[in-house]
């Protein structure tokens, strides 16, 4: 017969989060982590249904087969989440506090904010009128790509002039076309990530599923398409890389973990430079006080990485906003409204054409 299910536990991929059940039989074995930190583990779960387990299994209730109560799924059911940015308050509130200012400064992610996520990561492309709604947006407003794709790719994919690109999580930064600016962080360090992909390249070819991107100053290891009992393996490899190259450091996203140089940057400070540059290449106040008069950051994203973002913008200095399919929990992220996917995301930016 049907196994019966373990409720409370999570599915590790994005689009199942906080939904899926997970069928258990005899001799089933499963890998789970406590809280919601981006982690390799398959699925994660709550104090309380470790708890309830435990006391199950020591009471030898359900012999081959183990149903766990779904007390803890309950609880979070009742727990408050973000309102969606698209709702009628929400956008009165959006308006009110960019009266505040002059203008709205955007900071988009790109994978899974302005384009869908895809099995092959190379082949990630802008929506057909995507592009053009971004020239009408910069045309207006200040607007980035902040991304964890190199400079290059981003902008040989968005291909609108007026955007500026934040690409490698922020460690290469470039304006306009047209314009001076060019910044880049912990080049010294660029040879270092050069030799973790060789070493990263040389390693996990034998994995199936391995695709591994340069993008100039991050190496992404993406494992979307790996199976989970090789994902092991992929770990124990880029943990020993680190070892022989302590100047790097490990990150972890949706189905992807990422080595780059181990300096405290990442995207919410290279947003915060983005936002200072555009405000005086606008001729407008740029220092870190009055600034905050003349250029309201929205920052929107997806993925772990820009919660670093979210984090800079709470408290009323920006609006951060995360794309997820179904509303997220409060206390899962550092953003104060959600988006559903990409398609979402441009309607809620062609709002603001006509202001």
């Amino acid at each position: 017969g049907e196994a019966p299910v373990l409720g409370g536990l999570a599915g590790g991929d994005e689009e199942d989060a906080g939904s899926q059940l997970l069928a258990v039989g005899a001799g089933g074995c499963f890998t789970a982590t406590l809280g919601n930190r981006s982690t390799q583990a398959r699925y994660y779960t709550s104090q309380a249904d470790v708890t309830a387990l435990l006391s199950r299994l020591a009471s030898g209730g359900g012999g081959d087969e183990v149903a766990l109560a779904a007390g803890g799924a309950a609880d979070e059911a009742a727990e408050p989440r973000l309102p969606n940015a698209m709702e009628r308050a929400q956008l009165l509130r959006i308006q009110s506090r960019l009266k505040r200012c002059l203008t709205p400064a955007f900071c988009l992610d790109y994978d899974g904010t302005l384009a869908p996520i895809v099995t092959n990561p190379a082949a990630a492309r802008l929506p057909d009128g995507v592009a053009a709604l971004l020239q009408q947006l910069s045309d207006r407003h200040p607007t980035a790509i902040v991304s964890g794709r190199a400079v290059e790719k981003l902008q040989a994919w968005v291909d609108v002039p007026g955007v500026y690109y934040a690409g490698s999580h922020g460690f290469e930064i470039r304006g306009p076309n047209g314009s001076q600016l060019n910044y880049t962080v912990a080049a010294q360090l660029l040879p270092e990530v050069r030799r973790a992909l060789e070493v990263l390249h040389a390693k996990l070819a034998p994995i199936p599923g391995v695709q591994i991107e340069d993008n100039k100053f991050v190496a992404s290891v993406h494992t979307r398409n790996v199976s989970a009992a090789d994902l092991p393996a992929v770990d124990a490899v880029v943990n020993g890389l680190l070892e022989e190259q302590p100047l790097l450091t490990r990150t972890a996203g949706i189905h992807v973990i990422e080595v780059r140089p181990q300096i405290h940057w990442h995207k919410g400070k290279a947003m915060g430079w983005l936002i200072k540059c555009m405000c005086e290449m606008l001729g407008l106040p740029s220092g870190a006080d009055s600034r905050k008069a003349t250029a309201m950051p929205i920052f929107i994203g997806d993925d772990v990485s820009d919660e670093d973002a979210f984090a800079e913008l709470r408290g009323g200095r920006g609006i951060p906003i995360v794309v997820r399919a179904e509303a997220p929990l409060r206390r899962s992220t550092a953003a104060e409204l959600w988006l559903r996917d990409p398609q979402q995301v441009a309607e809620f930016l062609a709002m603001f054409l006509n202001s």
